[in-house]
């Protein structure tokens, strides 16, 4: 489907490319920072889609990363997900040659090789280092005549490392040689991302808020769709029933189509029984239709999120390789998921055995994770954490789903291995989530007094000096803390306790 209606925000786009491409025989420029906003299904997504497709047919390199609401505490999930791997020509050992010590810097929050570390980093040495390794690969690749678009969806739920590093970058954007665009759902800002508009702001753009579709809009998707003569009573209630939501309505005109309707006056009536379920609850009620096997491949697609692969999504689904597959093919077909292969020649709904699931839209993840009976999903993510461990994955992608599951003395080694390695990417606040998990487990009664000091560390290096305080008195208490850990512990608690007096001296 066209994006209609969306013509200044593709002029703003395209301008943004011109900007940053140049003319042949001129070097590029910053292409400046877009930021589209608006709720579910009103076309973030499609814009930065088309973004990608204009860009790399600009011969630009395009690097793309989707906040996830089931990743938010995962400490630079985002950053990952944008920087690694790293595209061609940008490789080390050049880059780490290139870089000098910001490279172990940033190594560890980009997911690229690192030596390894005795003191963890200064979460602010971190993103500062991750703002250069970002500058190099940009001018790199500017040099090499495939300049740099960085494409950043659904903000509103990236991790706070990565969402503390992004708003810092976005004011230094316009003097880098990239374009940066940014989509994010305005209502669903947490605490920790209210200041994302101001940063927007310091960037040098204002927020581009996205409309609903005009009836007129919805009437030539409708011609589109279904070709023929025009049926304005069909177009309006169509419009009527979706509200112009760009989704809602090519959801609905594909399920109208699927159902053999024509648009015409007489199918207007069975026009609401198909919109139910377009949207939630009908949406679901429409997937638990597809099947128990649908509705499990679904829920752990869901529970997996970008650690899906065929193979994991059959696995905490509990199915067969053959089944598993059947369930894709039915979710592709009914627009639910799409996989790797869905971008080929042979289209939407046409999904390849061995295929990778994903949802074919952020909203409908969160439906169905949300929708998931709560005693259900806590054994999906303990079926996962397995699943991933079985695979060797790293402790930080297994700790995301332990921290879901019921109370186990047996996953605190798991869980402070990730807190470790978070803090030695400059997360401590991931750290610290994994750590106050493992204290409540409980830990066994000799480890308590060096997870407590770990837990402190975690705490100093977020900004929480008092509660830094407060878990080191805790570990010089403990009848198991040794004399070496004793030391280390008091000295901790003396810079926490100087910390804490000098923020409360500057507090209004």
């Amino acid at each position: 489907m066209a994006l209609l209606e969306r013509d200044a925000e593709l002029a703003a786009v395209e301008r943004g490319l011109a900007r940053l491409c140049g003319t042949p025989g001129t070097a590029p420029r910053s292409g400046g920072l877009l930021a589209f906003t608006g709720g579910p299904g009103l076309g973030r997504t499609a814009l930065l889609d088309e973004t990608a497709a204009r860009a790399t047919a600009r011969g630009c390199t395009v690097l793309r990363a989707t906040g996830g609401e089931q990743e938010q505490e995962a400490g630079f999930h985002l950053v990952r997900a944008l920087l690694h791997p790293l595209p061609p020509g940008c490789r080390e050992p050049g880059l780490r040659a290139a870089l000098g010590r910001h490279h172990a810097l940033a190594a560890p929050a980009a997911g690229l090789a690192a030596p390894a570390r005795t003191v963890p980093p200064h979460p602010h040495a971190v993103r500062r280092a991750l703002d250069r390794l970002l500058a190099h690969l940009a001018e790199r690749l500017a040099a090499r005549g495939t300049p740099l678009v960085l494409l950043v969806d659904d903000v509103h739920w990236a991790d706070p490392a990565s969402l503390h590093w992004l708003t810092g970058l976005l004011p230094q954007v316009p003097g880098l040689p990239l374009l940066c665009a940014l989509a994010y759902d305005p209502a669903q800002l947490r605490p920790e991302t209210a200041h994302l508009p101001d940063a927007v702001l310091a960037g040098g753009q204002r927020p581009r808020a996205l409309p609903a579709l005009s009836a007129a809009a919805v009437d030539t998707l409708v011609k589109e769709t279904f070709g023929g003569a025009e049926q304005p009573a069909f177009a309006k209630e169509c419009w009527s029933l979706t509200g112009g939501t760009p989704l809602a309505v090519t959801r609905l005109l594909a399920r109208a189509r699927e159902a053999g309707l024509s648009p015409h006056r007489d199918a207007v009536g069975r026009l609401a029984d198909l919109a139910r379920g377009v949207e939630p609850p009908g949406f679901l009620e429409h997937l638990h239709g597809l099947g128990p096997a649908c509705v499990r491949l679904s829920w752990a697609v869901a529970v997996l999120g970008t650690d899906t692969t065929p193979a994991r999504a059959a696995r905490v689904a509990g199915l067969d390789a053959q089944a598993a597959r059947e369930a894709t093919e039915t979710l592709c077909r009914a627009g639910i998921l799409h996989t790797a292969e869905d971008d080929g020649p042979a289209g939407p709904g046409t999904p390849e055995a061995g295929g990778t699931p994903r949802f074919r839209h952020p909203s409908l993840a969160s439906e169905v994770y949300r929708s998931i009976p709560a005693a259900t999903r806590t054994a999906l993510h303990g079926q996962a954490a397995a699943t991933l461990s079985l695979a060797g994955a790293a402790p930080t992608d297994c700790a995301r789903h332990l921290l879901e599951v019921h109370p186990d003395p047996a996953v605190v080694t798991d869980l402070r291995r990730a807190a470790r390695a978070y803090a030695t990417a400059g997360a401590p606040e991931a750290a610290h989530r994994c750590l106050g998990r493992a204290l409540n487990e409980p830990p066994a009664r000799r480890d308590r007094p060096a997870l407590l000091y770990e837990l402190a560390f975690a705490a100093f290096r977020s900004g929480t000096p008092a509660a830094a305080a407060h878990h080191l008195r805790a570990a010089l208490a403990e009848p198991d803390c040794t004399p070496g850990l004793r030391e280390r512990a008091t000295r901790l608690l003396a810079l926490a306790r100087t910390a804490t007096a000098q923020t409360a001296a500057t507090a209004p």
